[in-house]
């Protein structure tokens, strides 16, 4: 099966990933062009917010010294953007595999990491309307400041994206640790459906503090 069968048949490309024990550089290509998309954002968002973070520190009542080194700490996002989606990979793979134990889950890690690379391919997909957003965002802060992003429409566009990446990941965790832990599909849900309600709620929470 090829990469587009992940769109249609998620249950038999992993099937297939598992089985026929698909190498796992399939997957690091996955990840790779994740990780380049998310420095393209954080190359386009890094200067403006950092400019706009500086103005807002100022405005409060901080020194130049403190604003500036906020501000470039704002911009060292574009290294650290690509390397949090290996991170993020990396962790989830590994809660993945801890939560499926839970389950009688057999299968190897190797296999948990390969399949959970596939994960990151909603947010390849997204990249266009992530893009867009991204740039009307951008416009939006160079032209009225940080706090105007509160309440905006495109600010409630990019939270149902999130939300919908984030549905589109658990069918893909759910068949992927499905076949590369041998569970049943009733415990791939069980796995999967405690992780996204986990990511769920730290979405939520970030919401609430923006409020």
């Amino acid at each position: 099966m090829g990469i587009f069968d992940l769109l249609f048949d998620p249950d038999g490309f992993f099937r297939e990933e598992v089985e026929l024990k698909k190498p796992l550089w399939r997957g690091v290509i996955v990840v790779v062009i994740t990780a380049v998309l998310s420095g393209i954002i954080a190359s386009i968002t890094a200067p403006v917010l950092s400019h706009a973070i500086y103005e807002m520190m100022i405005r409060k009542g901080a020194s130049a010294e403190i604003a500036k080194a906020v501000a470039s700490f704002t911009k060292l996002s574009v290294v650290f953007a690509p390397v949090a989606v290996f991170v993020e990979w990396l962790i989830i793979s590994a809660i993945l595999y801890a939560l499926s134990a839970i389950f009688g889950g057999s299968g190897s890690f190797q296999d948990t990491v390969k399949v959970t690379a596939y994960s990151l391919v909603p947010s390849i997909v997204v990249f266009p309307f992530r893009y867009y957003l991204t740039l009307v965002k951008v416009k939006i802060v160079e032209t009225s400041g940080l706090l105007a992003l509160k309440g905006s429409g495109i600010y409630r566009a990019d939270v149902i994206l999130s939300l919908a990446v984030l549905a589109w990941q658990f069918m893909l965790w759910r068949y992927g640790i499905k076949h590369a832990r041998k569970i049943s599909d009733r415990s791939a849900i069980a796995v999967s459906g405690i992780l996204t309600a986990a990511l769920l709620l730290i979405m939520v929470l970030g919401l609430l503090r923006r409020v």
